[in-house]
């Protein structure tokens, strides 16, 4: 790889600074073509306020030698232990924690993310050597030429990396036809659509309503949250909103993101009942479906979440948007709907230090185990 000139790197490292990076965050992410809506600003500073403690953050601004800003990576440092075993100190991406985050990134336009790279490469492995035993690249887009970038350095240098796993998102890509869109769902699906929506409307009246100003998200917010524990409660995790700290959170992403038109709350009623929801955002041409709720004793056999999805795809449809993203998940739901298939991929790398080497030992001793016993 050819080697271009270091970039200047400033660390910031409390929250009072990056929240004075919006509008430099803002102008830089408009140069990143097909940047996905979990990369923004208001996506990783509600993260980091809510989820961070202490001095966690190390968000590394590159700088080309006319002092503009050419790149950003948004990552912090959490400390863990292995097998609650070895501890060590993880560098990887703001979001990449509990709140599903999809395809993250180093954030630069593809003309500077070689240079963006190589500085972050020299700085990682000498100025801020000593800070970290593993960095892992979290939900990074297979086809980002960081993971080729990255890997070419690595490669290079002789150091240890890995792929830790790869996650399915199906989408679907709209042509902006919706008898396009219902002919190619298929003659059974059709079918199958049309007896859920005819049982449903047996059982009463059916409205779809959707919100997406400030003042009407509140309260179709709340009933998201409601359907989504009726449904996930009794499950091991209890649900997304289990929480106090992931209540905090959504409720202040959905009224910031209201604001400035990128939230969708869809609702199904059966007689002013709510009996579905969706949580959803709309950003650049995508219509991200991030988090269904339902009552799972109303109408089972009309099935009332699915329906709403349908609905609110062909609603993508009417509004113009190019894709809906289903993220993270290979359910059948998904994969009936889906066209295509994006892939993420997350990759860690180890430091030149005996923690590190000691804790790819334990790694590599699990998967020796793993082919023993099954």
């Amino acid at each position: 790889m050819s080697v271009t000139a270091p970039l200047t790197i400033r660390a910031v490292t409390s929250l009072e600074e990056f929240k004075g990076l919006a509008q430099e965050w803002e102008q830089l992410l408009r140069t990143v073509p097909g940047h996905s809506l979990f990369l923004t600003w208001e996506w990783l500073y509600l993260w980091a306020k809510h989820y961070l403690r202490g001095e966690q953050l190390r968000i590394l601004l590159l700088f080309d030698d006319c002092a503009r800003l050419v790149g950003i990576a948004p990552f912090y440092l959490r400390r863990t232990r292995a097998q609650g075993v070895i501890p060590f100190r993880e560098l990887r991406f703001l979001g990449s924690e509990t709140v599903c985050s999809s395809c993250l990134d180093v954030i630069a336009n593809e003309k500077h993310k070689r240079a963006v790279l190589q500085s972050l490469y020299r700085y990682l492995f000498n100025d801020a050597q000593g800070d970290w035993d593993v960095f892992t690249l979290s939900e990074v887009p297979a086809e980002s030429c960081t993971i080729d970038l990255w890997n070419e350095l690595f490669d290079e240098a002789g150091k240890v990396g890995e792929v830790v796993s790869t996650t399915c998102c199906p989408v679907i890509r709209l042509s902006g036809n919706l008898d396009s869109y219902r002919a190619a769902l298929g003659r059974n699906r059709r079918y199958t659509l049309q007896r859920k929506r005819k049982c449903l409307e047996r059982a009463g009246r059916v409205e779809y309503s959707r919100a997406t100003s400030p003042a009407d998200v509140e309260t179709a917010f709340d009933w998201l949250m409601t359907l989504h524990q009726q449904r996930w409660s009794a499950d091991s995790n209890g649900g997304v909103f289990a929480t106090e700290r992931s209540k905090r959170f959504h409720r202040e992403i959905v009224q910031v993101l209201s604001e400035r038109g990128r939230i969708s709350i869809d609702l199904l009623t059966l007689d002013d009942q709510p009996l579905a929801a969706i949580y959803g955002f709309v950003y650049q041409g995508v219509y991200y479906f991030y988090l269904p709720g339902f009552d799972p004793a109303a109408v089972p056999k009309a099935s009332p979440g699915l329906l709403l999805l349908s609905h609110r795809i062909e609603e993508a449809i009417r509004d113009g948007e190019q894709t809906v993203d289903l993220l993270q998940g290979a359910q059948l739901y998904k994969l009936e709907c889906a066209t295509d298939i994006r892939r993420t991929v997350t990759l860690r790398y180890y430091n030149r230090h005996a923690r590190s080497f000691a804790l790819k030992l334990l790694e590599s001793a699990k998967q020796a185990v793993k082919i023993l016993v099954r």
